[in-house]
């Protein structure tokens, strides 16, 4: 009667390495997929644009500020299909690649807005902050595993994997300057679309300059 192998309580099920990576577009050429999404959420207080009848509404720091009234602004969100490594604790011997789906998130921060109004130039000038990194997440059920030796396949690796694959995507967001750049380009497009509007309407003379 032949043995049949036990399986190991709490071990990752065995991937199937090319299964692994064609599930992952654009891994065997070597290039990261990228899909940005665009979020642009504001919050705008209900009836300010709507000025109650007797009402007179001016241009302001204070008026613009207050159609601003919000702590971030999360204007672009990358998807990662990317792949880690994860190592012994001696951080040369190699145990996994693990593959995973992460999200990164960019934006603002409105607490470093600077709003200026010229009354004589009829200018209103809003310089945006940079752009940082907002959050960084990983999809954990996306995790697939391709094993060195089958003997690495233990009931701690999905915990150890998460966290190898979540410090992976940071390091990638951080290195990625260009997703900071479009997040600012994107805020600054969402506030012009939000400011001119109401400038329009309460004063067509005035210039809105925003960088």
């Amino acid at each position: 009667m032949k043995n049949k192998s036990r399986k190991k309580k709490g071990a990752v099920p065995k991937i199937n390495p090319l299964k692994v990576l064609t599930s992952i577009p654009g891994l065997i050429k070597g290039v990261i997929g990228i899909i940005v999404i665009v979020l642009i959420v504001f919050v705008i207080k209900k009836g300010f644009f709507d000025s109650k009848e007797g009402e007179v509404t001016t241009i302001s720091q204070s008026s613009i500020e207050k159609i601003l009234d919000i702590s971030e602004l999360s204007t672009l969100e990358y998807t990662y299909n990317a792949v880690a490594a994860g190592y012994d604790e001696d951080g040369k011997t190699l145990l996994y690649h693990v593959a995973y789906e992460g999200t990164v998130s960019a934006g603002i921060d409105f607490d470093k807005l600077k709003v200026k109004v010229n009354p004589d130039k009829k200018e209103i000038r809003i310089t945006v902050p940079e752009a940082k990194i907002l959050d960084c997440s990983v999809n954990e059920g996306s995790l697939k595993y391709i094993f060195e030796k089958d003997e690495y396949n233990t009931a701690t690796i999905s915990a150890d994997a998460y966290k190898v694959s979540k410090e992976d995507l940071k390091k990638k967001a951080n290195e990625e300057t260009r997703i900071t750049e479009l997040a600012k380009e994107n805020a600054i497009s969402a506030i012009s679309g939000l400011i001119e509007p109401w400038v329009d309407q309460v004063d067509d003379e005035y210039t809105v300059i925003i960088k």
